[in-house]
């Protein structure tokens, strides 16, 4: 809406969903929601889960499953072997596994041990008492039906394809890993390594994290796959998937230590039904890790190996080393395997820091955006991730785990979580931004264990050099996004052109304002300038350069923050006194404008138009005009598309005003 006086532009605000569970529109998001809606059904053991972080007294070495498992009926049986160390001397320990399976028996060194295993807790009792630091192996022999009665779940066993051929696969995050293996169910204590061996018919190819060391086929007609990783592992990133897979193999080649040339492989494993149509995405994965190695570093699993398993969910989950995936989407694609670098390599400590697995996995599809479309491409996408954000409540971190819409809601983990990123970028510019990602990667404090967004501040503070307190402070800790309103007016003094901007900020809760440094574009005829102004007042008032006679003003004009920005403009161009107001219709135009003004004392008016650069495009000049309202059409057929600055000039001052041609 153009007004004579003043032009009001409003980035509108987004409504906020009614319910958040609707903007968890994400694959990987809804597949992790959905999983853990499950524990909704059972409230006692949901909040023991979120209440119960595992036994701090011991540090968890190794988990070694052993497990034999048949589709119909869908059943379990297991033995697995945990290593650990005693942090304290202890007369018994706990694992973390649901009473829906029952425990036959518990052995150290092949002797039983006593146990209790009541309110999804196993308790052992070591036949001595344990010493402070010293080492321990139990096994755990099992049984039951993993499956949780919901239909989601941290185990699952269904069919596919028109045969209904059975698959079973595990998506333990957060709190699943105990639904089906006895482990120390949180990500803060990683084992050191771990193996899987799956033995199922011989219909099911068995698929899990590491190297495949061994296939062997059992004299009861089943068939063993042995898995080794030897990386550190979270315990909720330990995986199995298995039915009668194709494989499909896109291998990334790479530079070894040595210089000499090396691959990796990548496999998919998917269903035979699906391959042939996912095909040509699962062919971009060798190109999309060139691109995050280039970024993040080393691939951080480069001795073993990266792929995919089809699942019967529609997202993704990041399992080390073999994502697991319901979809084939190249953005998820690209989401699940910087989960290697950020969720994986370097893992939240606690589901409250989630953002640096899910935000950073989030911005990653933006990078990857960028990379194949460039500058243009990346700002369209941030702007739609942006407007996601803007729905979200409450902080980055996530103040109720027990809520799975506060661990997986999408507009506030993942995309407010990679807004923050974008933010950050903005901040420190590309080339530091870029240092911090790949620095963070690889601080020999973090690789192959977990953070907290203070461990991410720190090592983006040592490399920029800057403070930022502010920044985490505000957009991790604290709830929503500026709401600015700005208003400006030209200034002259000795024939130098500034513009005076008044900032405003909405008073918000946490924090009550906003501190950011942000880019104002101030536009002139002579050529336009991108200046940086400190905003870290409710009100603050800043004086800006202009090249020329300013014509208009545009805050933070590349996006890089999450804002809405209400805009008061005064009529384009540097007051006179007594000089005519000025009103064009239409606006943009085409072949005619009307030009509206108001003559303070009867005389001639001169009409003119420059290009941006202040060249003289075309000029009238109107003898006669009374005092008084006038109109006057001029003709604009001939000036190309584009924008110009328009004048007015009268006896008793010029007025300036931009003008656009449009068709």
């Amino acid at each position: 809406m153009r007004l004579s006086i003043l032009l009001l532009l409003l980035i509108p605000r987004l409504a906020a969903a009614q319910s958040t569970g609707l903007i968890n529109t994400h694959p990987c998001a809804t597949a992790k929601a959905e999983r853990y809606a499950r524990y909704f059904g059972d409230p006692q053991g949901r909040l023991a889960a979120v209440a119960y972080p595992g036994d701090s007294r011991i540090d968890i070495s190794y988990y070694g499953l052993d497990l034999n498992l048949t589709h119909t009926p869908a059943y379990l049986r297991g033995a697995v072997t945990v290593g650990l160390k005693s942090l304290a001397s202890l007369n018994s320990f706990d694992l973390d596994l649901t009473t829906r399976l029952t425990v036959d028996s518990v052995k150290a060194a092949g002797r039983k041990l006593t146990f209790t295993h009541a309110q999804n807790r196993l308790t052992v009792t070591p036949l001595s008492p344990l010493t402070a630091g010293q080492l321990f192996s139990v096994t755990v022999y099992y049984q039951g039906n993993p499956a949780s009665t919901s239909g989601f779940g941290s185990f699952s066993f269904a069919t596919h394809g028109t045969d209904r051929s059975p698959v079973i696969w595990s998506l333990s995050e957060p709190y699943g890993s105990s639904d089906w293996f006895p482990c120390k169910d949180t990500p803060a204590d990683k084992a050191d390594s771990s193996t899987v061996s799956i033995t199922a018919p011989k219909f099911f190819v068995s698929v899990s994290n590491g190297t495949l060391q061994a296939v062997r086929d059992n004299p009861d007609s089943t068939r063993t796959y042995q898995w080794r990783n030897r990386y550190p592992i979270a315990q909720y990133l330990i995986s199995l998937a298995m039915t009668n897979y194709a494989r499909y193999d896109t291998p990334f080649s790479y530079q070894g230590r040595d210089g000499v040339p090396q691959n990796m492989p990548i496999t998919h494993y998917l269903y035979p039904e699906s391959l042939a149509s996912n095909k040509n995405n699962l062919d971009q994965t060798p190109a999309i890790m060139r691109l995050f190695t280039d970024m993040f570093g080393t691939y951080p699993f480069i001795q073993e190996k990266y792929g995919h398993a089809e699942c019967g969910f529609g997202g993704g989950m990041e399992h080390q080393t073999i994502s697991s995936m319901g979809t084939f989407d190249v953005n998820i694609i690209a989401h699940e395997l910087a989960h290697q670098w950020f969720g994986d390599k370097i893992t939240c400590r606690d589901w409250q820091n989630i953002w640096l697995n899910e935000g950073f996995a989030t911005y990653a599809e933006q990078l990857y955006a960028e990379s194949v479309g460039g500058t243009t491409r990346y700002r369209s996408s941030i702007a739609s991730l942006m407007q996601t954000a803007r729905q979200a409540k409450g902080s980055v971190y996530v103040q109720d785990i027990s809520d799975s819409d506060n661990i997986f809601n999408y507009a506030r983990t993942y995309a407010k979580g990679g807004t923050v990123l974008h933010m950050l970028r903005g901040i420190v510019g590309d080339n530091v931004f870029f240092t911090i990602l790949k620095t963070y990667t690889n601080a020999p404090a973090l690789i192959y264990n977990t953070a907290i967004t203070e461990d991410f501040q720190a090592v983006a503070e040592q490399v920029s050099g800057k403070k930022l307190d502010y920044f985490f402070r505000q957009w991790i800790y604290g709830m929503n996004y500026p709401v600015y309103k700005s208003t400006w007016k030209p200034m002259a003094d000795n024939g130098k052109f500034t513009i005076q901007l008044q900032l405003e900020q909405s008073a918000n809760t946490t924090p009550t304002s906003f501190t950011m440094p942000i880019q104002v574009l101030v536009q002139s005829a002579a050529g336009d300038t991108l200046v940086t102004v400190f905003n870290d007042q409710l009100s603050q008032t800043f004086t800006l350069p202009a090249k020329g006679q300013p014509t208009g003003l545009v805050i933070d004009p590349n996006n890089w923050i999450l804002k809405t920005v209400q805009q008061t403009n005064p009529i384009l161009g540097l007051p006179e006194p007594g000089a005519p107001t000025v009103q064009l219709i239409p606006n943009p135009a085409d072949e005619t404008v009307s030009v509206r003004f108001r003559m303070q004392t009867a005389g001639a008016a001169t009409i003119s138009i420059h290009s941006l650069l202040g060249v003289p495009v075309m000029a009238n000049t109107v003898d006669g005009l009374k005092s008084g309202d006038q109109q006057v059409f001029f003709p604009t057929r001939q000036l190309p598309v584009g924008r110009y600055v328009l004048s007015v000039g009268t006896p008793a001052g010029r007025q300036t005003t931009a003008l656009l041609i449009n068709r």
